[in-house]
This record gives C-alpha cells, structure tokens and sequence, in this order.
C-alpha cells in the first residue's frame, strides 16, 4: 500500500512538473526567435526601406518594405516562427520580384531588430501597424494578407477585421491548441496556453476571397489542418491548393507551389472585392 501511495505521489508531482514546464517554456516553444543588432546592415537586389513602427506600448516593431517601380498592389506577409528578416527578407525579395507587387513584411517581439515585451494582444496588434501603413499607400482592394505557419495567425486576425484584395494562408495551422494536443495530450491546454492562435474561428469571419497552400506531408502542421480551415472558411471564394508530398518548409522546391502562386497573384485583379 505504502509503494502504491508513493507511485502515485511520483505521477502527481510528474504531472505538476509538466504544467510548471509548459507554463514557463511554451514561449521558446512557440517562438523560436532569433536577434539581429540594430546596426545589421541588409542588402538586396530590390529596392527596399526600413520599417520601424512604434506600438501602444511603447515597442518598435521593425520591417521591411521591398518595392517595384509599377507595382500591381503590395502583399503583407507574416513570416513563421523561426529566423528573422535576414532570411525571410530573402524570400519576400523574391515575391516582390517575381511577382511585381510592393511586399511589407514584420519581424515579431523579440526577433530580430524587433523589439517590445511580449504578450499575445500585444503581437496581434502589432500586425495592424503594417496593415494601416499599407492602407496608407495602396487601397484596401490592392492589399493581398499573406500568413505562413505562425503567421497565419496573424494574418486572419487582420482579415477579420480588415478589408483586402484577399487573403493567402501556406502550411497554417486551425489553432495552436489542436497542434499541442498531439504532443500534450495529457495536460490541460485549454487553460494553460498563453498564445491561443485560433485561425479556424478566425476564418469564419473572414469574407475575403480565401486560398490556402499546404504539403500532404508536413510533419509539424498535419495536410488536415488546411482541410478543416478550407471547410470552416466563410468565403464565398475559397480553394486549397494541395503540394503533393511536400513537407513543412519545402514547398518552394515544388513547381506545383509556384503554379498556385501565379494563378493566386498574376490573377488577383479579378478578385478584387
């Protein structure tokens, strides 16, 4: 009986253990940052200015906005939750060029040049610096809302209550709460989660035309995930663009990836709302 009592002592403080763990890691978890020195010099081949928007709080939140000489509108785009501009820049370049639209893109609290205490309505909040400085310079009907992975997230937020030509989701997940299941299944999310991202609510306001981008083999955001938002999504206009074996962060490397971006971009005027 005594071995029992201690069996079950051990299981019970095993189990406090882990939510004192999630409690206090979740956000490395989360967000796996990354800083740059406010000095970090960024090249590029397109024509690009330095971002640095002041929030509520006080925080400055850093992007960058690449530009085209005639461009067909400009694409917001929230990144995922590893690296920073020095490397996402890269790849809003790309878009930019390749695509001829102006790209805003934003580095979240605590990466990169960014920076601010974090907290989750302070996050979503800073999205909307760089949607209202994009409605600034273009009209909502030239603004595409891009979000990959975490960036989802934010991107939904800002369609929910914005308006926009569209909005583009790759590799997102419905909610932070069913990716963590899988891993902690035992423990009770619900109410331990700081960042409840919740793009599968966030969808159902969303009237935008909707288009989502996801590998039938992604191990860290499961192929489902974009099946159940596409089934959730309000929009009148909606479609899943399906990466046949592609994984989480090898779409690019897909002509399939590409094929979705040209009809979803070259074509966007005629979804204009």
């Amino acid at each position: 009986m005594r071995q029992v009592k201690r069996i079950g002592i051990a299981i019970i403080a095993i189990y406090l253990l882990s939510i004192g763990m999630l409690l206090n890691f979740q956000e490395k978890i989360l967000f796996q940052s990354e800083t740059l020195s406010q000095d970090h010099v960024f090249t590029s081949s397109v024509a690009f200015e330095e971002l640095y928007l002041k929030a509520e709080d006080d925080a400055i939140i850093h992007g960058l906005h690449y530009k085209q000489a005639m461009p067909k509108g400009v694409i917001l785009y929230f990144h995922g939750n590893a690296r920073t501009l020095e490397y996402w820049g890269k790849w809003a370049e790309q878009l930019s060029e390749q695509y001829n639209y102006d790209v805003v893109i934003m580095d979240y609290r605590g990466y990169g040049k960014s920076i601010g205490k974090r907290s989750y309505r302070a996050m979503l909040n800073d999205a909307f610096l760089f949607y209202n400085y994009c409605q600034a310079k273009f009209s909502t009907e030239e603004i595409v809302i891009f979000g990959r992975s975490l960036g989802g997230a934010f991107a939904t937020h800002v369609a929910q209550q914005k308006e926009a030509r569209l909005l583009l989701l790759e590799s997102t997940f419905t909610s932070v709460y069913d990716v963590g299941k899988t891993r902690f299944w035992f423990l009770p999310l619900k109410w331990l989660l700081k960042y409840p991202f919740q793009n599968d609510q966030n969808i159902q306001n969303i009237a935008l035309p909707t288009y989502i981008i996801h590998g039938t083999e992604d191990g860290v955001v499961p192929y489902e995930h974009s099946q159940q938002l596409l089934e959730k999504a309000r929009a009148s206009t909606k479609k899943l663009y399906t990466i046949n074996e592609g994984l989480h962060n090898d779409l690019i490397s897909y002509p399939a990836y590409f094929n979705a971006l040209n009809e979803i971009l070259h074509d966007a005027a005629r979804y204009s709302n």
